[in-house]
């Protein structure tokens, strides 16, 4: 709801496709009842708030320095900041997916120099070779696309990025329990000794699977339920060595796509159907540190390193920026062929309504309109969030997002030449009744609609309106 004053450069900043609204806000006095409308422009800009960089790069910049707050504070917090004890101890935790077919790869070498892509022999049932001789460069596009597309198994990758939320919901729910059996405790009598809490991050490979880089911290509770200290077996290796164990065990079911009877491009479906279902699972590549301050794993590198990987878009070039309509449209978007056939992929399985109900089924969501699998199409099936965080695990995107709405209202305010007042030690727009900002005495009532998309050229030639 757009609620004040403000001009199209302070309230979408460098937004490149800002949303116009038009319309006016009303402020009601809740005592009297008395109706004061606002000097509103008739149009104002609003930021897309797109944090894929290629399809915005001012509000993916601002995405990526609020995601870098919220990781880097949680970690503050674990070595003794103002959210949390000093000493809670912190680890960064890398999951990734399994194999569905061998890929060309970059394997780091000795100085700047790759090593060999694959060194194998043979032939696979295709009558492809196995090897890679080639020594990829970092820009290479063939990164991450099948050394034989017809043995790649397309319709499981994209079932597991469709599980992939429910995964680690099973692997945080499971850590708790392994956590508390290690110690000794109950689930129960865990929670009141310490409080785990993390932040999630997932990002798409060049291989079109997705995987996540979490940070978990732990902190100590007394009898009072306050944050303290850590008991001294929670500050050792026990709760890493408890989530190896978890990870390396923990499945969720789900329906076998290779039971599906439509063909893929290849005309041939590489793994046959299980009649059980199909156990989604973590892959071999685990890789969990201790962060620790002034090590190469401390929290500055860790917010640089996780907010790096969420402005990125599932392709290069930014093609699948924005859902797939339909297969003709995927057609003209001239993508190269494996990101294409995951596209497919799901399409061919959301198609199927038997397939989709028991896969909505298995990941816990409601069945939309939309089946889940076409409608996440264009991230080859990954439906959930970039970032996900526990509640307690440090400030949230909406609490930044209220502190730089506040200041452009206070800049927009200050450049029209409206009063300001103080309110908690900083300046505040004042209402139309001459009251902070937000004065739970006023009532602010909206009516905007859609505009359209882009600057407003009439608006832009206004004096006032552009900084």
């Amino acid at each position: 709801m757009v609620d004040d004053v403000v001009s199209p450069v302070v309230a979408a900043g460098g937004c490149v496709q800002p949303i116009r609204l038009s319309g006016r806000s009303d402020h009601v006095d809740l005592a009297t009842g008395e109706i004061r409308a606002t000097a509103a422009p008739p149009t104002v800009h609003v930021r897309c708030n797109n944090r894929r960089a290629s399809a915005c790069p001012d509000c993916s910049k601002l995405y990526q320095r609020d995601a870098r707050r919220i990781v880097v504070g949680g970690l503050e917090a674990a070595a003794g900041g103002s959210a949390g004890p000093a000493g809670s101890p912190a680890w960064f935790i890398t999951l990734t997916a399994p194999s569905f077919g061998a890929v060309h790869s970059r394997r780091a070498g000795t100085g700047a120099d790759s090593r060999i892509c694959r060194q194998r022999r043979g032939t696979c049932e295709h009558g492809r070779a196995l090897s890679c001789l080639l020594r990829h460069a970092a820009d290479d596009r063939r990164l991450g696309e099948p050394i034989c597309s017809a043995c790649f198994d397309y319709g499981r990758a994209v079932v597991w990025n469709a599980m992939v939320s429910a995964l680690w919901k099973a692997t945080r729910d499971a850590l708790e329990s392994a956590i508390a059996a290690a110690a000794g405790l109950t689930v129960a009598g865990l929670r009141r000794q310490v409080r785990v809490s993390f932040v999630r991050v997932a990002e798409v490979q060049r291989r079109g699977l997705v995987h996540l880089h979490v940070v978990v911290r732990v902190d100590g509770r007394d009898s009072s339920g306050g944050l303290t200290g850590v008991p001294e077996w929670a500050a050792g290796e026990l709760v890493a060595d408890c989530l190896r164990d978890v990870v390396a065990s923990v499945a969720v079911a789900a329906p076998d796509p290779a039971g599906v009877a439509l063909l893929d491009a290849s005309r041939a479906l590489p793994v046959a159907a299980s009649a059980g279902g199909w156990a989604v699972r973590w892959g071999g590549q685990v890789d969990i540190r201790r962060i620790r301050l002034g090590s190469e794993m401390d929290a500055a590198r860790v917010g640089n390193y996780l907010a790096k990987y969420l402005t990125k878009s599932t392709t290069d070039g930014g093609a699948l920026d924005a859902p797939v309509r339909s297969l003709r449209q995927l057609a003209r978007l001239g993508l190269r062929e494996h990101a294409r056939r995951l596209v497919e992929a799901c399409w061919r399985l959301g198609s199927d309504t038997a397939f989709t109900a028991a896969l909505d089924a298995a990941a816990g969501r409601p069945p939309g309109r939309v089946p889940g699998l076409i409608r996440w199409s264009h991230s080859f099936g990954f439906g959930g969030h970039a970032l996900t965080k526990s509640r307690a695990y440090s400030t949230t995107f909406c609490a930044l997002r209220t502190v730089r709405r506040r200041y452009a209202r206070v800049l927009a305010a200050a450049f029209a030449g409206r009063p300001l007042g103080v309110d908690g030690g900083g300046l505040v727009v004042l209402d139309e009744f001459g009251r902070p900002d937000g004065d739970p005495a006023t009532l602010v009532v909206g009516s905007w609609r859609y505009a359209g998309r882009g600057r407003d050229p009439v608006a832009g030639n206004r004096p006032g309106d552009w900084l």
